[in-house]
Formats: C-alpha cells, structure tokens, sequence
C-alpha cells in the first residue's frame, strides 16, 4: 500500500488493484469565498489527480468526507470528463450530498452507512464511520488491504468511538487527524488580545490532547498531520497568518507537544507536503518533493502566495448602491423570520441577537427568539446580547444561495460579540443551519435530551453518576477524562464539567447532572442491570 498526500485532508491510497482518492481539495479559488487557500499550495497536483481518476486500469473510488468545500470541491470535480470511478460518501440524513453527486454523473455512487464495509478488489476493504449530530455532519475512512491500514479521521469527531473501533479493526499501520482549529471562534469575536490569546491557547492545548489520546488508543506506526491550518491570503483576513497565538497552529508545534506528552512513544510523526508518496509497509518515503515548507520559509512563502492569487480577491470586490444596501437588509429579515419559524426551541434563547450590516451603522435586524419577532431597530439596548456584523455584498451571497450560512460563518469575513461570553448551542445552531434544516436540529436535540442513560466516574477519591452521553452533541462520556480531579472532558469537543458542581459546564450552562455517590451505594450500583448504567474509572 502507497499513500499520496496531495494537500490539506487529502491523500490517494493504492494498493495493487485499487485507488482511492480522499477529499482531493485543489481548486485554485480555495474554499469558502476563497477566504481560506490550501496550505501549502497543492494546485499543481490537479492534473495528476484528475488522470489517476479518470484513466488508471485499477478500481477506482473517490470518497468525500463531508459537505465543507475544503474537503468536497466541486470546481474541481467539474473538470473530470470521465466519471466512470464509484463515490464513496457517508449517507447522512440531510440528502445533500447525495443529491449533488447524483446530479453530477458517475459509474455508482455508493451511500454508507456507519461501518459498513465496501469489499475492494484483491482481498481488504474500505469503511466509513459516520457522526452526525445537531450542526455536526462528518466521516472518517479506513482503508485495509495487501496486510496494511490506514485510518483517515480527517475532520471527524468520534474519538469516543475510538477504543471501540480498535477492538473491531485491530492494528492500524498509518493514522491521521485534524490537529487545528476550524471555526470562527474566537477569531471573528471582539475580544482584547489578552483573552484572545487566552481562549485560542487553551482551544489548541485541548485540540493537542485529543491528538494524543487518539494516537496513544491507536497506537499506529505513524502519524500523518494533515488537516492542518490553512491559509488567509484575503488582504483583510492576511493579518490572521502573522499573529503569534491563535486557533491554527502547524504540524511542529503539534509534534513538539507530542514528544513531550508521549515520552517514549514509537509513533512516527510525519509532515507531508503536497507530492510526497509513502509506502506503508516499510514506513519510509518513496518519493519526497524538494520544495518544503518550514518555519523559516513560511513568512516569505505566504507573502508570494498572496502576490500570485491577488487577482482572485480583486475580482471579488464589487461596488454597491445604497438602495442595494436597503434591499438586502429587507431580504436578510425576511431569512431570519423563515428561520425563526421553523425553530421550535426558540423559548430557551434567552438573549437577543442583533445582526447588523457594516454599510449600515445605525441600523440592526433584532432578533426576539422568546416572542419570535424580528424587528428593525437603531440601536441595542440589552446588555445581555449577541450581534454580528457583515458586509452586504457577503450575506447578499448567502440570500442568492450561492454561499451556506455556514460557509459564510467559516469565511471569516464577520465580527461577532457575545454578552455574556456563553456559547449558546441553539443561536449557534439558528446562525449557522440553512432554513431545511432548523426544524431537524430541533428534533434531534430533543432526542439527545431524551437519553437518560447515566454512567459512574471516579474523580478525585469520589464517585458520581452522570449523563452517558455530552448534552453538546452526544459524546459517549463513558470515553472522557479527568483533569484537576473534578472537571470530566468530553472526548469529542473537550467541554469541560464540573463534577462539583452538578457537572455543569461553565462555558455555556449546560450540565451532565453529576450526582455524588455515597459509598454506601456501592453495592447497589454493582448489582444494577446492565446497560442501565455502566462504571468507568477515569
């Protein structure tokens, strides 16, 4: 087995009579209004992943992740002619994905389901495992085959399904994951630098635990970082690459974190740039580009990447009257209240949201979830509130549907504040989904909410029982761990809960309802019927 690192999350896989192609991410406009640009640039290898998919004599699969435009890329897609490969995707309940392979035209598209193994020619098999959960939609792959793995988590969150997954699968040669931030928080909020810096730390120590607590259950032969940082080569977004602290640290200081935390450890810790083949047999390369990209290099190397794609951010710009301005501030109302309407939890939203456009200074769209109104208004009058500002020509894209919300959210191109500074999951979730999908984010939280399987954990000398499952997006606790002898992570997310106090988590309110046992009731708990409750020491 060969793996190819062709950029960002992608890689091509081949074994004697199979290719697989994952999340090839090559277009030159990047993703996201090309608010982020691969990192390094991998542009070049399009020609070379675009014949391996359309002419190689080996079956041939292509997998795509999920939805997020730095993994699946149709712009490139658009550019095979000959489509005759099979597409591996996960079968998610929001259809989308589907639908949009099935209007692009391929010799099968094949939807799976979570660990179900598609069988490959000469003997292994590729198997996807699925989450999806509130905004959460993911998969990870494994690939087994000629006596060799690789297991792809790319963006995917299941490290509570981790251990699980070991004990079905067995050894795995070659692991990768995300190692850095993803999301607007706290990179688009108005927070000093001190709490910046604060806030983006304690996200990339917690990014780098789970990093390690993966490698330590997988215990493979190595680790490829991929899925790292990308870059910011909009002049307004430019500033993000040259800060010191932030959510998007690179392979280094994540291999610098590793050798520290996991003395000892035989994992062997790859950095590969766009080009490098390795075969996993052996563990060593069989081809190395020469142009790499380092610590030293990376300031000069940006600044040219930058120069090279000014045209796509010139292009970009565009003038805009202010009656266009008044037009699109109407039709952003009108979303929000069709928003609005299909939130059926919008009672627990106890804060306000003010949406602003930054043509339009004295002018906010106030959202009222409690009494379901949207009104126009000159000026905020709560404290306790939530805002955010964009661009007219940016959310103009989103209400043409040629942007998600969610795109736009990771674009960056926003200012967001919270008061006070608590994530709240449901206006997260009304910013974030599209109009179809609200009213199925409020289905499934109540059906999280009705899980009341509880488990035991040990902290401290004591032990409490507590939800089974994360009140976020339904981690199984029972893979979680202590830190500070009272405060339970989730392995998923890494929300902390305060064992000590009802195990609620302080960053947002919501709680796993930790109850301290006596020893007295040790015994009890003992006998109690499987699967009702399960003990687990952490």
């Amino acid at each position: 087995m060969r793996i190819t690192f062709i950029g960002h999350a992608g890689f091509v896989v081949e074994t004697d009579s199979a290719v697989v192609v994952m999340d090839p991410w090559l277009s030159p406009r990047g993703a996201f209004d090309s608010a982020w640009m691969q990192l390094p640039r991998n542009h070049h290898l399009a020609p070379q992943v675009r014949e391996l998919l359309e002419t190689s004599p080996k079956q041939r699969f292509l997998y795509i992740s999920h939805e997020h435009r730095d993994h699946f890329d149709p712009e490139f897609l658009e550019t095979l002619t000959k489509r005759d490969f099979s597409v591996l995707i996960p079968r998610f309940q929001r259809s989308a994905l589907r639908d949009m392979f099935q209007a692009y035209g391929c010799k099968r598209i094949i939807s799976c389901r979570d660990g179900q193994e598609i069988p490959l020619p000469g003997g292994g098999y590729v198997k996807l495992f699925l989450t999806e959960s509130g905004t959460n939609r993911d998969s990870g792959v494994l690939v087994r085959g000629e006596g060799q793995s690789f297991l792809n988590l790319n963006d995917c969150k299941i490290h509570d399904r981790l251990s699980r997954i070991m004990e079905a699968e067995g050894s795995i040669d070659f692991f990768s994951a995300q190692f850095s931030g993803a999301i607007w928080h706290p990179t688009c909020y108005e927070y000093s630098r001190e709490v910046y810096e604060d806030i983006s730390l304690k996200k990339r120590a917690s990014k780098f635990e789970a990093v390690a607590r993966a490698i330590q259950t997988v215990k493979p032969k190595a680790f490829l970082a991929a899925a790292g940082p990308a870059c910011f080569l909009d002049p307004s977004l430019f500033h993000l690459n040259q800060e010191k602290v932030n959510i998007f640290p690179r392979a280094p200081e994540l291999f610098a974190f590793l050798k520290e935390r996991l003395p000892g450890n035989s994992t062997q810790y790859i950095e590969p740039m766009p080009g490098d083949v390795l075969d996993v047999a052996s563990v060593d390369w069989v081809h190395q580009v020469p142009e790499r990209l380092t610590d030293e290099n990376l300031h000069d190397y940006l600044h040219a990447y930058a120069a090279d794609m000014a045209h796509v951010f010139r292009e970009r710009r565009r003038n805009i009257l202010l009656a266009e301005v008044d037009m699109i501030h109407e039709q952003l109302r009108v979303e929000l209240r069709r928003k609005l309407d299909r939130l059926e939890l919008h009672a627990r939203v106890g804060m306000p949201l003010y949406m602003g456009l930054k043509e339009l200074p004295g002018k906010w769209l106030r959202v009222d979830f409690r009494q379901r109104r949207v009104d126009a208004v000159a000026e905020i009058t709560e404290r306790g509130r939530y805002t955010m500002v964009v661009a007219a020509t940016d959310i103009s894209r989103v209400l043409e549907r040629k942007l998600t919300w969610e795109e736009l959210l990771l674009s960056f191109r926003h200012r967001m504040s919270r008061t006070p500074d608590v994530y709240e999951p449901i206006l997260h979730a009304f910013l974030g989904l599209e109009i179809e999908d609200v009213g199925e984010f409020c289905e499934d939280l109540l059906a999280a909410e009705a899980r009341r399987e509880r488990t035991v954990v040990t902290a401290g000398g004591k032990r409490y029982s507590v939800q089974r499952f994360c009140p976020h997006q339904g981690a199984d606790l029972t893979e979680a761990w202590i830190e500070g002898g009272r405060y339970l992570l989730c392995p998923r997310h890494r929300w902390q809960f305060d064992l000590q106090d009802g195990g609620r988590c302080s960053t947002n309110g919501l709680s796993i309802e930790a109850k301290c046992l006596p020893d007295t009731e040790r015994e009890r708990d003992r006998r109690q019927q499987p699967g009702r409750e399960t003990q687990t020491r952490l």
